[in-house]
C-alpha cells in the first residue's frame, strides 16, 4: 500500500478530477452519487474499483453490447409504464 494518507489521496484525486473533461466529470459525479445512495458503501468489489480507475484514466471499455443496453432500457421503460 502507498504511504499516502487518506487526505493525501483525496487531494490527489481531487486534482485529477479537476483536470477531467466535462463528460468525465459528469460520469464521476454520477458514480459518487450512486455510491452515496447505496446502503453499504464499503462493498465495492475489485472489478468495480478497477472499472472506476480505468474510467478516470480514460481506458474504460464497454463490456456490455449496445443492443443489450437498449433492450434493458426498453424493458425498464415498459415496467415503469405498467
Amino acid at each position: 500500500m502507498s504511504t499516502y494518507t487518506v487526505d493525501d489521496r483525496l487531494r490527489a484525486a481531487w486534482e485529477k478530477a479537476r483536470r477531467l473533461p466535462d463528460f468525465r466529470k459528469t460520469e464521476l459525479v454520477d458514480f459518487i452519487e450512486f455510491l452515496e445512495s447505496r446502503e453499504d458503501e464499503d462493498d465495492i468489489d475489485a472489478e468495480d474499483a478497477q472499472a472506476v480507475r480505468d474510467m478516470l484514466a480514460g481506458r474504460d471499455r464497454a463490456d456490455i453490447p449496445w443492443e443489450d443496453v437498449m433492450r434493458e432500457s426498453r424493458e425498464l421503460g415498459d415496467r415503469v409504464l405498467d
